[in-house]
């Protein structure tokens, strides 16, 4: 098995490449490990940014969220200051949230709450099988 290059970036640092990009915002520790482990499939080189520091960073935060292509928020785990700029990240097609409040109307703000990371399982395996028979059309083509 050949694992991809993994370009884990963190607060203040940026890397502008054409890499697909991940943005975790204040994941819990399951959520680190749901990921680690989906990490562990992919075999291209991707950024992951990891907004999770004891330190307040919107400016970073809010310029990874446009860099990236994916965009997780753990809502619970963030903290008051980040909770101020929820809104602003999920008006983001790409951004997904992951809550286990029932009562704040996070669904007027965004339609993409999720539970888990299984969609995002799929969505790489789709991508691998697109990109495996492009491979083989390719080399029909020859």
């Amino acid at each position: 098995m050949n694992l991809g290059k993994i370009n884990l970036i963190t607060p203040p640092d940026t890397l502008f490449n054409s890499n697909i990009g991940y943005l975790l915002v204040k994941p819990s520790t399951r959520l680190k490990l749901q990921f680690q482990t989906i990490l562990s499939v992919i075999d291209e080189e991707i950024n992951v940014y990891i907004y999770d520091s004891e330190e307040v960073d919107i400016a970073w935060l809010l310029n990874a969220a446009n860099n990236v292509d994916i965009i997780i928020i753990d809502v619970d785990n963030c903290d008051p200051i980040t909770k101020n700029f929820l809104s602003i990240l999920l008006a983001n097609a790409n951004a997904h949230y992951i809550t286990s409040d029932e009562i704040t109307p996070w669904g007027l703000l965004s339609r993409n709450r999720i539970y888990n990371l299984d969609w995002l399982v799929e969505q790489i395996n789709q991508a691998k099988a697109a990109g495996e028979e492009n491979n083989e059309s390719d080399e029909e083509d020859e």
